[in-house]
């Protein structure tokens, strides 16, 4: 395997995720032959090194670890460049012989197709070899990283500088902070909806021209990582999810560390109490009560990071009724459970708490509601890496057990889930009916729905996993039966996803169909004068087909 971390636990994950899967068919990019394509290969290594062009079994690092489909998404070579001067170069040769690149950090955007390209025989360029963290502001508590930088590489840093600083980080730690940010991904302290703190961005265009956003583009300010506001149009949310770019630098808020923190986990007994738990937090969210955004997870999603699901159950298909009174029983907890997370001076954290426990006993009479209060040592800023805790800032691993929940228990098969999150109002009745709309199509195929709620003020993402053994066929084939079904129901009911699987871009852009779909069609203009080669091209972070390949490009995590 090629070496991806300098920190063998996260190489050990990484070799497991990806060593399962065999390299794949060779697979040549769209109008090329063995020739022209060895040729472009050539001036490639050149440029990087032979090292760092990866091919033939190395591209098992390039493909997606947790597949429905084992055909189709094929990388013909990795790129993996170490400066923006490289991709420039790399861009050059892309544009003269027409070599399509699928661009990703880290590539661990697990459950939505990890590095792999949307389009077979795309060059993937992976920018997990720039891992610099360029500045750090304590006072004005942003980050400047490239690429290549984890969240278990922000976190090191704060602790081992000793800076008073919390990096807001999502389930999993070993992703890239610019990929996670730029697919809209989010955290869960104060400054977790990330896409909404970005203070700047560096991207190189298609032309290989650099442009810097916000304040950033002003020479020499020192506002230029404080402020994404320009003058004109704003362009920071071109490159979100987008192929009209390659971001290889972003600056985005962190949080300053609280004097105090209270982790607050909310137990709801039954399927129904979705609907108040919802309208509960809308409003402790509308009273400016709680401060970060919360997360809703039912039984056997958390229960899966403990144990497997044949030691919970003995008989096939979904949790019985009398399964989750014994898992409610082993682990306390209700078949919903909310984490709420407060922060600040320990008189307001308590403040809070106590409404908190006020609208609680009223709204949910039925819950159970409880707190871990932490403080910081003789006065000071509270010291996250002595809590285990990602409301705290504290990366992890151990969510990824997750995909392993539907195995056999004779230990074979392999572990995989793949991801569908809709866009839902924050409003109890709205989701409770989805939920049940959902829970009876993934249950005709046999398996538990599982589901995240990431709880905003105005909107829920509703994140629905497919949890599969990825060499049981039968397995895989139900899960396309559930995206087909899942996605047929949310068009009907005007839902749609932020985010998607590469396998499945095509429908869940088809969701955005208004006034002939021109959404789609305005983007496909900026990229056909931006990229008329279509070099940055068939990807997953940006939906939009575009003229030469077929579809975006996504900087992963």
């Amino acid at each position: 395997m090629v070496q991806w971390y300098s920190d063998p636990v996260l190489q050990l994950h990484h070799d497991q995720a990806f060593g399962s899967r065999k390299p794949g068919a060779s697979t040549l990019p769209p109008g090329h032959d063995e020739t022209s394509f060895q040729r472009a290969l050539g001036e490639f290594r050149a440029i990087v090194g032979d090292e760092h062009v990866i091919v033939d079994e190395g591209l098992v690092n390039f493909r997606d670890p947790y597949p429905l489909f084992e055909e189709g998404f094929e990388a013909s070579a990795g790129l993996c460049p170490a400066s923006v001067e490289e991709i420039q170069a790399i861009l050059r040769v892309a544009n003269q012989h027409n070599v399509p690149l699928w661009v990703c950090s880290q590539g661990k955007n697990f459950g939505y197709g990890g590095p792999a390209p949307r389009v077979a025989g795309t060059v993937v360029l992976s920018l997990q070899r720039m891992r610099r963290i360029l500045e750090v502001n304590e006072k004005l508590a942003y980050i400047v990283v490239e690429p290549g930088v984890t969240f278990f590489d922000v976190f090191n840093h704060f602790a081992e500088n000793k800076l008073n600083l919390w990096m807001s980080v999502p389930a999993l730690g070993w992703g890239s902070v610019l990929g996670n940010t730029l697919d809209r991904g989010h955290g869960y302290t104060i400054s977790g909806d990330r896409q909404h703190f970005i203070g700047s961005m560096e991207v190189v265009l298609p032309s290989g021209e650099v442009l810097r956003t916000g304040q950033w583009a002003v020479p020499n300010s020192p506002s230029a990582h404080a402020c994404a506001n320009s003058f004109g149009p704003q362009v920071d949310g071109l490159f979100l999810q987008s192929n009209l770019g390659i971001v290889t630098k972003i600056a985005v808020a962190v949080d300053i560390a609280p004097a105090s923190f209270m982790d607050v986990k909310i137990h709801c007994p039954e399927v129904d109490d979705i609907s108040p738990l919802i309208d509960t937090l809308q409003k402790l969210d509308r009273e400016s009560i709680t401060q970060s955004h919360h997360m809703i997870t039912n039984i056997n999603h958390f229960a899966s990071h403990d144990a497997a699901k044949h030691e919970q159950q003995s008989t096939q298909g979904p949790l019985t009724p009398e399964t989750i009174v014994y898992l409610k029983k082993k682990y306390n907890t209700g078949y919903w459970r909310c984490v709420v997370a407060l922060y600040g001076p320990k008189s307001l954290v308590q403040a809070r708490w106590r409404r908190i426990q006020e609208v609680v006993s009223t709204d949910l009479p039925s819950s159970r509601i409880e707190n871990t209060f932490y403080e910081g040592e003789n006065g000071q800023p509270l010291d996250n890496t002595k809590i285990d805790s990602l409301y705290a800032g504290v990366p992890s691993m151990n969510p990824i057990k997750l995909a392993d929940y539907n195995l056999p228990a004779d230990g074979s098969g392999s572990g995989g889930h793949i991801d569908t999150t809709l866009i839902l109002p924050c409003d109890g009745p709205t989701v409770s009916a989805w939920f049940k709309k959902a829970k009876s199509i993934i249950e005709v195929e046999g398996v538990d729905p599982f589901i995240g709620c990431h709880v905003f003020p105005k909107y829920i993402l509703f994140v629905q996993e497919y949890v599969f053994d990825k060499t049981n066929p039968q397995h895989r084939e139900g899960g396309r039966r559930f995206i087909k079904s899942l996605l047929a129901e949310a068009e009907k009911n005007g839902f749609a996803n932020y985010r998607s699987h590469i396998q499945h871009m095509d429908a869940v852009q088809n969701l955005y169909g208004y006034n002939g779909h021109i959404y789609r069609r305005f983007v496909e203009t900026l990229k056909a004068a931006l990229d008329p080669n279509g070099i940055i091209s068939p990807g997953k972070q940006g939906i939009w087909p575009v003229k030469t390949i077929s579809y975006a490009s996504r900087p992963k995590q």
